[in-house]
This record gives structure tokens, sequence and C-alpha cells, in this order.
């Protein structure tokens, strides 16, 4: 272990940023302003041999490695220094770096370069000889420090502090259903929905770990912060983000991974999806249910299946006969389509799910026609030793990749998928981009094998497909993926995977919706009522399926669907009458989440905020998991106990206004508030003004009115201090209110009706 007591043999860097570098007991120490950041930093190696195992059936990895005992970084010798003169009214001078010659316990040598930029980040590069399984930087873990982050983390805790995160291979079930036997051993592995090599720590750092790689690893477990992966992917590249708040860290990750994007309205609407809409009248149905029930309704998302096979971006004319008249009819009625795809072209899609035709079945016993082209261009992700393209079983069927390194490749995909477009289609819906189905040895055509690159092929899918809904549809298209990783989250919404209907699940949906959100994922969704259904084996619990919806209703992109019939009207008219009023309480914050949404596209703030975004000197804010900012001036507690009638929430400090009672509350404190199962508890910052749409321009959708004629309503809530208070919409609007002057806009021939609630 590094010699705690030594005093630097040097320092590199000035003000704000310092490392001390210990040499002959190697260690590092990184202070900003003064303050130590990161304690006794240290670099090892170990040897092994890795036996991860991939569940097909859940999409689960259970990670599992031959680890030998660490060899640590002993001495460091200096091999070249580079100064720097850089400052703000100098701002193309090189950073100052210094490179390291590294022995390790053992005999082994290695290299590792600290480099100090003037923006307040420092980046560390650390490369071994010879053929380590692991590379790994450390340091000291603090005893108050914790640390939130690393994508969404399904679980009951937001803190990672005391696990080991192998992202890729974390997500597991333990809640009620989980067999003793599988509780036993953490419980049943699930695909690891959105994983995010970034870590925010509350003693003042944010890392990124530069690394598209399986394996990849955050050991928060001991007395040591660990980040690690697998050195068949290349040197370990940390980067760590410095800045004074974890929101300034947020947008310095934003900064260098790409901001969230604004999406069309109707990107933050209610969306109704099935498993499998089985033929065009299962389509109308929907639609009709909801014109019927005069329930608010968006876009209709066809998921598998939907094309002859998967997948030949033709829609099956035997499942929907005329499918662009069905398309141009929803569309004529304001209702939009969305298409689900994979990355993936099958040979061979019978064990997939199939729609009921026998000519549907037969399509799908056979190769999708746009595979052999596919294959001879050399457009797919390829074998180790040949240029065949690597075959591969998903739970689809069996068939290749498209490797989206292949300039040509990606091409020959998006003109596929702008054909559909063309037709009317203005959503994707993109599933199965994870990196856990690579092999390591497969060939990409930039030259990396799947060990390097398993996790970006996600990424550059999501970015081909919003290039064709650019294309086609410029600025109204809205992409929706599930798979994560580092800048994903600048692409399109993400949703929060297949979840089981439990109250276990909501639970840990909520916390992973936090724990994305401090990933830096602000246009995130999820399927009300849970896509696996209760027990696997049927539809949603009336009441859970309620409180489900009212946490859908504070999401950014409200979205149902289900292996199951969790339509409204499935549970009768109490329920459809529960559903339309939050599906419209939904429709009506339109501007107002659409406004923090564009505050995210600015500064990284997502539209959910977890406490420790807002207020991270509260000592509650870096562990609460149930209750979050929605927005500037909303705060939701959403009821996670079946049966509960009550619930204790913890509110931020300051003032807020319950939006039930219209009581003036103190925050800082627990409260205990009634929650009867139609309610949600939900407060709004005291002396905030709130904007909406009137419930009767939203009551059929968002439809296609521009977003600079909509009518508006704004409410103050309770008398702000200082006697004045302003909201903005995403386009520009601006209303203000002052105890002098009253209400005002920035644009006078708006429809905007004002009121007051509170004192």
């Amino acid at each position: 272990m590094p010699d705690h007591a030594a005093m630097p043999d040097l320092v590199v860097g000035t003000e704000p940023l310092r490392a001390e570098i210990t040499l002959r007991a190697f260690s590092v120490t990184l202070h900003r302003a003064g303050r130590p950041l990161l304690r006794n930093l240290g670099a090892w190696v170990a040897d092994g041999t890795v036996n991860d195992h991939f569940i097909q059936f859940t999409e689960g990895v259970v990670a599992a490695e031959d680890v030998a005992a660490l060899e640590r970084a002993g001495r460091a010798t200096v091999e070249g220094r580079r100064a720097s003169h850089s400052s703000p009214e100098r701002p193309g001078e090189p950073p100052e770096a210094i490179a390291l010659d590294l022995r390790f316990e053992g005999g082994r040598n290695g290299r590792l370069t600290l480099t100090l930029h003037s923006d307040e980040r420092v980046t560390l590069r650390l490369t071994a000889e010879g053929e380590p399984l692991r590379l790994a930087l450390d340091w000291d873990q603090r005893s108050d420090e914790r640390f939130v982050g690393l994508g969404a983390r399904h679980g009951t805790d937001l803190d990672q502090r005391g696990r080991t995160v192998q992202l890729g291979a974390d997500r597991r079930y333990t809640g009620p259903d989980c067999p003793p036997e599988m509780l036993e051993q953490g419980g049943i592995p699930q695909g690891d929905c959105a994983p995010v090599p970034w870590l925010l720590s509350s003693r003042g750092y944010g890392v990124i770990a530069h690394t598209h790689a399986n394996g990849t690893r955050f050991d928060l477990a001991g007395s040591r912060t660990s980040v690690s992966t697998r050195a068949a992917a290349g040197p370990l590249e940390l980067e760590f983000l410095c800045q004074s708040t974890p929101v300034a860290r947020l947008r310095a990750l934003c900064r260098r991974t790409g901001f969230p994007q604004l999406l069309p309205e109707w990107g933050y609407g209610f969306w109704k999806s099935r498993d499998i809409h089985e033929d065009r009248e299962a389509v109308l149905d929907d639609h009709a249910g909801f014109r019927r029930h005069e329930i608010p309704l968006d876009a209709i998302v066809l998921d598998s299946p939907w094309a002859t096979q998967y997948n030949s971006w033709e829609i099956n004319p035997h499942q929907f006969p005329d499918a662009e008249a069905m398309i141009h009819d929803l569309r004529a009625d304001g209702v939009r389509v969305v298409l689900w795809c994979t990355p993936w072209v099958n040979l061979d899609s019978a064990d997939g799910q199939i729609p009921p035709q026998p000519e549907s079945g037969r399509l799908h016993r056979e190769a999708a026609p746009n595979y052999a082209p596919g294959a001879r261009a050399g457009h797919f992700v390829r074998c180790a030793d040949t240029d065949e393209p690597w075959v591969g079983q998903w739970w689809m069927g069996t068939g290749s990749i498209v490797d989206f390194t292949n300039e040509s490749a990606e091409r020959w995909w998006r003109e596929q998928v702008m054909r559909v477009l063309r037709q009317g289609v203005e959503g994707i819906k993109i599933d199965d981009g994870d990196g856990y189905y690579l092999k390591d040895d497969v060939r990409l055509a930039d030259g990396r094998r799947g060990v390097e690159a398993a996790w970006h092929l996600g990424g550059l899918h999501r970015i081909s497909l919003q290039r064709a809904l650019d294309e086609v549809h410029p600025g109204r298209g809205v992409l929706f993926g599930r798979s994560g990783w580092l800048g994903q989250h600048a692409v399109g919404h993400t949703w929060g995977a297949d979840q089981a209907s439990d109250f276990w699940s909501l639970r840990a949906l909520v916390t992973a919706t936090l724990s994305a959100a401090a990933s830096g994922i602000s246009n995130w969704s999820h399927d009300i009522g849970g896509y696996l259904g209760h027990r696997l084996v049927e539809r949603c619990p009336p009441e859970l399926f309620v409180r489900w919806l009212q946490f859908g209703c504070f999401t950014p992109l409200m979205h149902a669907h289900s292996r199951f019939p969790q339509e409204p009207w499935n549970y009768g008219q109490r329920m459809v009458d529960t559903y339309r009023a939050y599906v419209l309480l939904h429709e009506r914050l339109l501007p107002y989440t659409r406004a923090a949404a564009a505050t995210a596209t600015r500064t990284g703030l997502p539209i959910i905020r977890p406490l420790c975004l807002i207020d991270p000197s509260d000592p509650r804010s870096w562990q609460l998991a149930d209750a979050y900012g929605y927005g500037p001036s909303l705060w939701v507690a959403p009821v996670l106990d079946d049966g509960a009638r009550e619930r204790e929430v913890t509110l931020p400090r300051g003032e807020w206004i319950e939006t039930w009672s219209g009581r003036r509350v103190r925050g800082g404190e627990e409260v205990l508030v009634e929650a009867p199962l139609e309610r949600i508890p939900v407060w709004v910052r005291a002396g905030a003004i709130i904007l909406t749409h009137p419930a009767e321009h939203v009551a059929r959708g968002v439809g296609d009115t521009p977003a600079s004629e909509r009518p508006l309503e704004a409410t103050l809530w309770g008398r702000p201090i200082g006697g004045r208070a302003a909201a903005a919409t995403s386009d520009g609007l601006r209303v203000r209110w002052s105890s002098r002057d009253g209400w005002s806009t920035s644009d006078t021939a708006r429809s905007v009706s004002f009121r007051t609630i509170g004192d």
C-alpha cells in the first residue's frame, strides 16, 4: 500500500489543480484549491482468466474471473515531463503532463501518464507489459464518501458504496418472486440496462473510464476505490472531472460526451405499446380504445414483430396489409407510429415472436432478404479468423450484427430505415445494442476486436438511426433506446428495460431513474406496470398499476408497454378514470417538462433531479432513492409499498406547497403525508410559476400545433420571496409576476391565462 506519511518527490500543476507524486513508495495525491480530492492513488495489475457466463434467456451475465494476487506499483521514475503556461488568457497552451515508468511487484514494468488540464480535468493513462488480465487505478476511500452514477443501477440503494459493479453484468432481480436458491447467489441475472462508465463522488470529483470493454469494473466495496478494465481491451484511461459542484461536473461530462437532445413535443407525451400487435385490427383497437375513453394519445409503438423477418425493414404485408394507409390514418388523427428494431439481421427468425398468420410463420423461417446482400458486401461483424459474418443467437433468432464502424454498412442500414420512415413512421424504438452479445475475438471494420469495442456498436447504432430520422423528419423524429454507455444519453430517449410487475421492481426502477439522471441521462422513460408481468404469468395488479402510472406521469416520456393486456379498460371504469387523469396531467405539464429538457441541452442538468444534484451539502442527498425533483420546481414522492396510504417523504430545504391542499410546508426534514390510492405526493417550490397547457388543448394528445402558438396556463404557487417570479418555455416565451406590476409576458399575442394558489 502507498506510504501515507511520505513527502512528495515532485509536484505537477498549479492552482486550482495540483498533483503531489511520491516515487519510491509510489502514490499520487490530487488537490483542488488546496483540498485533497484523491489521496494516495496507486496502480495495480493482476493475471487471471475470464469465466463470465451469459444467460440468454434473461440476457443476464454472471461475472466470474480467476484472479491471481494483485501486483502493485511499488516505485516510479520520471520518464518525461511537459510544463505548461496555460491560463484562461492563453487557452491554446498545452496542458501540463508527466510520464512515469512504473515497477510492479513481481518485476513487471508499466507506464502511467498524468495530464492536468486548465479546465479542471485530470487524465491518467496506464499500460503494463505482458498480458495481465486487469489494469487498475485505485485510491483511498474517505469515511464519509458516497457514490452515485454508473448508469441505471437497478436496486434499492442509490449510493453504490460497498458494492463492486461490473458494468454490463450487474443487474439482478432480488424481488419477492426470486427463488431462494437464486437469491442465495445474488438474484436472477438480467440484462444490465444502460450502464455508463461514470462515477460521481460526494468528495468533489467525477471519473470517466474511457473504454468500451466488457469487464469494466468499479470496486467500491473496500477501503480503496478501484477502477479497472481487462487489459486485452487496451490501456486503462481515466478522466477525473474536478469542478466545484456535482452539477458542474455533470456539465463537464456532457461537454466531453454530448448534451441531451431537446426532442419534439410528442417525444415527451404519452405512447401506447403492446408486446405484439398481431394484426392491423390490434393497432386500431388501441387507437379506438383510447379515443373511446377520451385518454390522450400521441404515439403507438409497433414492437416486435412488425417486419417480414428480424430485421428486414420491410413491413409484413400479412400482418399489416396496406400499412402505409394505416400509418397515415393514425397520423391524420394526431397519432404517430414508432417501429421497434435491433442491430441484428436474421438468418432464421423462427425462435422469435411470430404473428399468427400462416404466411407470417413461413417468412420467419426464412432468412431476412437483406441478409445475403449485407453479407456479400461485408456489412456485418466478422469472425475472428475469416471474413465471414459472425453468426450469433439472440432472443429473436439467429443472425449477424451490423458493423457500424464500417461507413458503407452504416449507410446501407440507414437507407433501409429511411425507406420505412418515408412511409410515415416518425419514431424508432431501438433494442439489443448491448455489448455482452459480442465475443471477444470478433472483428470490426475499424480494426478493433470485440474485446475492445463491445459497448461501442450500440452508440453507433443510435447515431445511425438518429441520422435517418433527421434526414426524413428533421426536428420531428424521436429515437427511443434501451442500451447505454458513455455518450448514449445525448441521442434520443433511454428506457428502463424489462421489469417484473411487483413493488420491489417499481422501487428498483425509481432508484435506477435517479442513478441514470446522475449519469447524465435526461430523456428517460419506462414501461408503466412492468413489461414482464406479475410472477411473469399475469398482468400487473391494480394497485401497483396505479402507483406505476403515477410515477410514469412524472417521467419525461410516459410509455405503456407490457406482455399482458394492461389497457386501462381491462381493469374497469375506476381505472379508466384514474388513467385518464394522470395521462392528461402529464400532457398538461408538457411546457414545464420541455423547458426542463431545454435546460438539460444547455447545462447537462437532467429533467429528473436527485437531491444530490439539487443540494449536495444536504447529508441525506447522496442516499435518497425514493423521491426526486422534476424540473426546477416540483418535488415528487412515488408511493412504493403495497397497501400504503401514507408515506414519509424527505423534502429539500426551503419552502414548499402541497399540490393537493395548497398548504405551505417547511422543507429540510421528513414529513408524513397522506397518500390515498388516487394520489401521488407532489410539492411545488413556494414562489414558483408552473406553465401548463389547458386540459382541453391536450385532451386528445399534443397534435401538431406549433409550440409558439399553443395556449398556456401560468400558475403562481405562493408569494415569492422578493416579490417577483419568472418562468420560460422551451420556445423562448417568458412569463413574469411581480407584486408591483402583476403578470406580464414577452409575447402579448400569446394566449396565457393566470392564477395564483396559496398566500
